[in-house]
């Protein structure tokens, strides 16, 4: 088989965004969900009256904002296959990153721009190239920055929780425009932006392409190390963003923050529809997945459940998803 052989059957093989036929499973599965969410909502409405209380559903949309965009970042990472460990501890890790450069009486702007450069940095620039690049399995380099972030912030923190007081992190975490929080403004504007690169542009066509089958769109052309490199810059990216919320919104840095956030983002995207083997999900999906996460939960919590289990509810409903998943590829 010729050169020219070769690249005409990638051209010809190689996916691009999914197909209806896929699309009709994922919507399926999407539907499926937020049909059980909206009945548990408005189910449970009738008994407990915060469901009624137009305040209390915005301060929660404001506090899931931030695992929102997490989640957003996440979806892409998921696409090309794979899978970003370290978004909760990025998020907290900004958070010492701020108080640095509070402390050196930095102008808000540029302690802004400063953290969300270094979360894209280290997204593209370390977790993107070695698993690019040096071919690092992904589960590894994510689960070390993991460990060294959390580490990193608590050598800056000294082990302790630091007040940290930003007039433009204060303003953007917890005011609002027209009675409309800002975090939820700013989630609004991270979905947009993301839905127009993901679906509009050759570069989210080719986040599907890799995802689908890397070899393929390697031959047809598809510069695969720089997508999943992006993927990996936008999801870090994601998370600095959240990060910076985090820190307005505790109005401290602290060494445990943003902990565990990483697990309930993941659950959302995969819950929304997006196939962890890659080539397929929405970022509409996940945007409903999360709100099904959060109207379980406030529910569970409302009706008088212990916290600890929340997060043994959300693994189950997790297993069921990726059950009903399963069955829909093997129909």
């Amino acid at each position: 088989m010729t050169l020219t052989s070769a690249t005409t059957d990638a051209d010809q093989s190689v996916p691009t965004r999914p197909g209806r036929r896929q699309l009709s499973g994922t919507v399926r599965q999407q539907g499926l969900f937020l049909a059980i969410g909206l009945v548990l909502f408005f189910g449970a409405m009738p008994f407990l009256s915060q469901l009624r209380s137009g305040p209390y559903l915005m301060v929660q949309l404001a506090t899931y904002a931030a695992v929102l965009i997490m989640a957003l970042g996440q979806t892409f990472v998921v696409l090309q296959v794979g899978f970003d460990l370290s978004t909760g501890a990025m998020q907290g890790f900004i958070g010492g990153l701020v108080f640095l450069l509070v402390g050196w009486q930095l102008p808000d702007g540029l302690v802004i721009v400063s953290c969300l450069a270094a979360a894209l940095a280290i997204g593209m620039f370390v977790h993107g190239v070695l698993i690019a690049k040096a071919k690092m399995n992904f589960f590894i380099v994510t689960l070390a920055s993991f460990t060294i972030l959390p580490s990193v912030l608590r050598v800056i923190l000294d082990g302790s929780s630091k007040p940290v007081y930003s007039p433009a992190l204060d303003r953007l975490a917890n005011g609002s425009v027209l009675g409309i929080r800002i975090p939820v403004l700013i989630a609004a504007v991270v979905f947009a932006v993301l839905w127009v690169v993901l679906n509009k542009t050759v570069f989210g066509r080719n986040v599907y392409a890799v995802g689908s089958n890397r070899e393929a769109a390697r031959l047809a052309g598809v510069p695969v190390d720089r997508v999943v490199m992006a993927c990996y810059g936008i999801c870090a990216l994601c998370a600095g963003i959240a990060g910076l919320l985090l820190v307005g919104t505790l109005g401290a840095a602290d060494p445990t923050a943003g902990l565990g956030n990483e697990f309930f983002a993941l659950t959302a995207v995969l819950l929304g529809g997006t196939r962890f083997s890659g080539g397929q999900g929405t970022l509409a999906g996940t945007l409903l997945g999360l709100l099904f996460l959060v109207i379980l939960s406030n529910i569970l919590l409302l009706s008088g459940m212990p916290q600890f289990w929340i997060g043994a509810v959300q693994g189950v409903v997790l297993l069921v998803a990726v059950g009903i998943d399963r069955a829909r590829r093997e129909v």
